[in-house]
C-alpha cells in the first residue's frame, strides 16, 4: 500500500471515522457535565 492509498483505505477511513465519533461522545458528555442544558428536566 503507497502513503497516498492509506487515507482511502476501507478500515483506516472506518477506524477513524469511530475514533472521530467517540471523541464527540465524550466531548458532549463533558459539555453537558460542565455546562448543563438549563431548559433539560433534572433526571431523576
Amino acid at each position: 500500500m503507497t502513503v497516498e492509498e492509506f487515507d482511502s483505505f476501507g478500515a483506516t477511513v472506518r477506524t477513524l471515522r469511530a475514533f472521530i465519533g467517540s471523541l464527540h461522545d465524550l466531548m458532549a458528555v463533558v459539555r453537558d457535565f460542565m455546562l448543563p442544558n438549563p431548559d433539560a428536566k433534572p433526571s431523576a
